[in-house]
């Protein structure tokens, strides 16, 4: 069996999207491979992958992580990360005879690898797969190459009931929500004094809680129509079973599509917010009062958009498997 490394970190700033997605496709892997992680983040990143079967490692810097990649030897190294260092990946493609996959990432690390991988920013949401001529870096680009758990694909196939109007309306904005989207969300949707019930996941960073439960404990007579969760595992569930999905842009806004529910983005930044302008639709933070406008003309994107059809969310990887899987690392 092939020795893989995933490198991902996560944090109440960064969220755990990418420590999630990487969990995700080290169990598709882990028939055909044997696995380990790498991180610098806290000991709650290091105990969720441990909790999901896998060894981890924390490490401090850079360099304990290309010390310990020596002593290791993998023949794959994924990365998920969106600040891979070009040094280390530099290096990595000196010293070591890898293979080196880099998921999600923004930097100029990519250029040092043998795949690289973006499903959402780069491609306008194409889906394209291409060799870069100067680099002969195998590129993937668009949301046909976002790794999702297989419970999103499992909701997918079963009916869905369509209520005349958002009967029931899912927050998700992240496993920290740095900009505390939850809570104005929230009090958007109460302050409308209509009968809907409201199911708010959280995830294990959010350090929002006191501004939460101000806004619970000011409309005490819709307090029983909302639903606080966190850190659950029916993440699917609950999305099948809305009517509408607020999230941000990213992999909760396509998971939700993928299971057949309309969504409305809110971006927590400004990448966010010009990646996802035109292609979903969105309110930013300080628009959130047309919020009620928007529930009433039903002003969503929809699973069902031809758009969103050609996406094909999701659908790629038993390619990127394969591919990553059967790849031979290419001279730089």
């Amino acid at each position: 069996m092939k020795k893989v490394c995933f490198i991902t970190d996560g944090s109440v700033r960064l969220g755990l999207g990418h420590v999630q997605q990487s969990i995700t496709f080290a169990r598709e892997l882990h028939s055909e491979a044997d696995i380990y992680f790498l991180t610098k983040s806290d000991q709650g990143v290091v105990s969720r992958i441990r909790e999901n079967g896998f060894a981890a490692t924390q490490l401090g810097n850079d360099t304990e992580i290309l010390n310990y990649l020596r002593l290791t030897s993998p023949q794959i190294i994924i990365f998920d990360k969106i600040d891979v260092a070009e040094d280390l990946a530099r290096d990595i493609k000196k010293t070591l005879k890898s293979l080196l996959v880099i998921f999600t990432n923004l930097t100029g690390a990519n250029r040092y690898a043998d795949i690289a991988v973006t499903a959402d920013i780069g491609s306008r949401f194409e889906n394209v797969r291409f060799v870069d001529s100067q680099t002969g870096t195998i590129t993937f680009y668009g949301p046909k190459y976002w790794i999702l758990r297989p419970e999103f694909y499992e909701y997918q196939k079963r009916p869905k009931v369509k209520n005349c109007g958002p009967k029931r309306i899912l927050l998700i904005f992240g496993g920290s929500d740095p900009a505390n989207l939850t809570s104005e969300a929230l009090l958007q949707l109460l302050d409308l004094q209509q009968p809907m019930l409201v199911d708010i996941i959280l995830g294990g960073h959010y350090g929002h809680d006191d501004d939460l439960q101000k806004v619970l404990r000011s409309h005490a007579a819709m307090h029983e129509n909302v639903t606080v969760y966190r850190n659950i595992s029916n993440v699917a569930e609950l999305m099948h079973r809305a009517d509408l999905v607020l999230a941000s842009p990213g992999l909760s806004a396509f998971e939700a599509l993928r299971v057949g529910t309309p969504v409305i983005v809110v971006p927590h930044d400004e990448l966010q917010r010009d990646t996802y302008r035109g292609f979903m639709r969105m309110l930013e933070r300080s628009q959130l009062s047309s919020l009620g406008s928007m529930l009433a003309k039903g002003d969503f994107t929809y699973p069902d958009d031809k758009h969103i059809i050609r996406m094909e969310i999701g659908n790629g990887i038993d390619e990127l498997k394969s591919v990553i899987m059967n790849s031979k690392r290419v001279e730089k």
